[in-house]
């Protein structure tokens, strides 16, 4: 597999997004403009609102994600974290980053883990207490690097843009429907007094309809890319992982350690929906996750853990599903 390919791949998807967003975003300002005759006010207000939250998403998304789950740089003097460093330093040689990612621990039971950042020299790597408590120096290396390979094929420059890009579809949209709903309350409250203006304020809410409309489509079109992005990718970092450690095991015993706990454990803390594609494994615990089939297609970040497990250790997905049951 060429993973220079990968990455430029992924610098084309990049650009894609931020292009076919702006499009979108103008798109719905003229729509904007249209309704209430406003050109080119809308439009304008539009793509700076955009070009801000990518800007700030990119730019700063990693110290946001990092600030958002507690995270704090590793200690040193404590051994376990100490030991983190090294491995991260070590699998960072081996995949021939020319910056070594910073090293953060989050205080989570949970094991877990996540990469993050917009460019190579402003990366890190974050693993839970959980991880560092439970498991073993193969299979803290297996995960060290699935997340390396996550900042090696450039998988935190899309999954950011295209978080950021998201966010912006999603404020869009609730303030859409936010003032649907404040104009619709007035609009009734005023009915009875003011019978001259009830053409005026249809209209109104009728355009904002259909712009709460167009937002919330533009929002869902972006989540389903969000989600088929983030399953692809985490195969190819499973692939690239075991490339760097020459060892499927250590990896496939980390997962397997994961899928035991998912049971017992609640969601890691700090993490969100926004959040939860970054995560090695998904961390708020959907069962969406696990299953198979169109609609899980749809709407998982992550797929299907005994799947993962089995192309790691060549065996049926079945088995190592029964497996997992048996736990």
């Amino acid at each position: 597999m060429d993973y220079f390919a990968v990455q430029k791949k992924n610098l084309r998807k990049t650009y894609l997004f931020i292009t076919v967003f702006i499009s979108m975003m103008a798109f719905l300002g003229l729509i904007i403009d249209g309704l209430f005759e406003t050109f080119p006010i809308g439009t304008i207000v539009l793509l700076i609102i955009a070009s801000i939250q990518v800007l700030v998403g990119t730019q700063s998304g990693a110290s946001l994600v990092l600030n958002s789950v507690g995270a704090k740089p590793v200690n040193e003097k404590e051994l376990e974290e100490k030991q983190l460093k090294n491995i991260v330093e070590e699998i960072s040689i081996a995949a021939g980053l020319k910056t070594v990612p910073r090293v953060y621990v989050m205080e989570d039971e949970n094991i877990n883990a996540f990469a993050t950042g917009f460019k190579e020299q402003d990366s890190a790597v974050c693993v839970t207490r959980g991880l560092l408590k439970n498991l073993n120096r193969e299979e803290t290396e297996g995960v060290v690097a699935h997340e390396v390979s996550h900042i090696l094929n450039k998988d935190t420059l899309l999954m950011t843009t295209i978080s950021a890009i998201l966010g912006t579809m999603i404020f869009v949209q609730l303030f859409a429907w936010r003032s649907l709903r404040f104009m619709t309350f007035g609009y009734r409250g005023s009915r009875s007094s003011r019978k001259k203006d009830s053409g005026s304020g249809a209209y109104i809410i009728f355009a904002l309809l259909v712009i709460a409309l167009l937002a919330t489509l533009f929002s869902f079109i972006g989540r389903l890319t969000f989600f088929a992005v983030s399953r692809s990718r985490e195969y190819l970092a499973d692939a690239k992982g075991v490339e760097l450690t020459r060892n499927p095991l250590g990896l496939s015993g980390a997962l397997r350690k994961i899928a035991k706990t998912q049971r017992v454990k609640g969601k890691v803390k700090g993490a969100t929906s926004a959040t939860a594609h970054l995560f090695i494994s998904d961390p708020l615990k959907r069962n969406i996750n696990n299953k198979e089939g169109f609609v899980a297609d749809l709407f998982s970040t992550h797929p299907p853990i005994h799947k993962r497990i089995a192309l790691l250790e060549n065996v049926s997905p079945e088995v190592v599903l029964r497996e997992l049951q048996q736990l």
